[in-house]
């Protein structure tokens, strides 16, 4: 889908939801399924469906960004015509602009590019959503944009708080509101729009002279023209991540074959940035069990329902549970560990138990050593 301009931008970060998480990354470069970061699905799935313009709004620190995506080679995104553009955070009087201002700081590349649809989408919404699919309903509608959704039943009020897309009696979109719980089922947004570039550009322009809007979403319903718009109904398997604990049970869900099937083979493959590593080597004694293990890991202690990043150290004796453990940490001889995550060079010390709970996990700041 050469006609499409892909626009990336976690539009509801917010990072003390993060705890130390996000102290040294943005949410999208969380590291997510064992050697992958959350940006790995949405970059792969862009263009797994063809389309090689794209535009990442980078948020802060921007390092890990920048070392991880870099000019796109690993998506096929390091083109001479369109590839990936990073774009360095926005200021607006020295605050984060917001989603409209920080489209509006780019106006500039829009105009130029001559792809007529603009496809936006939030990272942070995980799920292999059928892009060539809804531009064919665009299309065959002949609609100025169209909005993604899932119609679902939220009986255990997961996305309470959630923005919702009421809808009049033939299922057109009136109005943007918020889930509280009320209806039996709902119009989940899904965190894309594909707009005509023509008219994301207008909205632009005019959210900006009103100052009536902060997000895109919300701008498409305060935009007077008459838009003919419509919602794309997904049913691919979707996860949400908006602070810790959802971070938290996203990684888990991993640990389900049916839903890592889909979210890593079905529809094309997820990339990520490669590394040369070797086999992870089990030793004599270690034990694992409905675990992810990523390669480069040297496992000697037992590990049970965790997820466990490259180049990570397992030493002897030593139980991890219901936990998350970056990149290049150490366990030490009989620590014990539950409900954790340890971010990246950790090095929890020989006899030291963490514990936390499926709903506050106990965090370690990045190159932390507990004794």
């Amino acid at each position: 889908m050469q006609n499409i301009l892909a626009l990336i931008y976690s539009s509801e970060f917010d990072e003390k939801n993060y705890d130390t998480l996000c102290k040294y990354r943005p949410d999208y470069m969380l590291p997510f399924g064992c050697r992958y970061r959350v940006i790995d699905f949405t970059l792969s799935n862009i263009t797994n469906h063809n389309i090689s313009s794209v535009i990442l709004y980078g948020g802060e620190p921007l390092r890990s960004t920048l070392d991880h995506v870099g000019d796109g080679r690993n998506w096929e995104l390091n083109r001479r015509s369109g590839g990936l553009m990073i774009n360095p955070p926005v200021y607006n009087r020295s605050r984060l602009a917001n989603e409209i201002e920080t489209y509006y700081n780019t106006m500039k590349h829009f105009m130029q590019n001559k792809r007529e649809y603009v496809y936006i989408t939030n990272p942070m919404y995980i799920s292999k959503v059928n892009i060539s699919d809804a531009y064919e309903q665009m299309k065959g509608e002949n609609l100025d944009a169209l909005i993604f959704t899932q119609k679902i039943k939220d009986d255990y009020g997961y996305y309470l708080n959630r923005r919702i897309i009421n809808t009049d009696e033939k299922e057109i979109p009136i109005s943007v509101g918020t889930n509280l719980g009320l209806e039996e089922e709902i119009n989940l947004f899904t965190g894309s729009i594909l707009i005509k570039k023509d008219i994301f550009i207008d909205l632009l322009r005019y959210s900006i002279e009103k100052n009536n809007a902060t997000n895109i979403l919300d701008a498409l319903f305060k935009y007077p023209k008459k838009n003919t718009l419509g919602l794309y109904r997904s049913k691919e398997k979707l996860n949400v991540i908006m602070d810790t604990l959802t971070y938290f049970e996203a990684s888990f869900n991993l640990l389900d074959r049916e839903y890592f099937d889909e979210i890593f083979y079905e529809q094309g493959m997820v990339y990520t940035k490669s590394k040369d590593e070797p086999s992870t080597e089990y030793l004599k004694g270690s034990k694992v069990r409905n675990s992810l293990v990523a390669n480069g890991a040297l496992i000697e202690g037992e590990i049970e329902n965790s997820i466990i990043f490259r180049g990570v150290t397992v030493k002897k004796g030593a139980v991890i549970k219901n936990s998350i453990i970056f990149q290049n940490s150490e366990i030490g001889e009989g620590a014990i560990l539950n409900h954790v995550i340890t971010d990246k060079d950790t090095k929890v010390h020989e006899d030291v138990r963490l514990f936390g709970n499926r709903t506050h996990p106990y965090l370690t700041d990045k190159g932390e050593h507990i004794n």
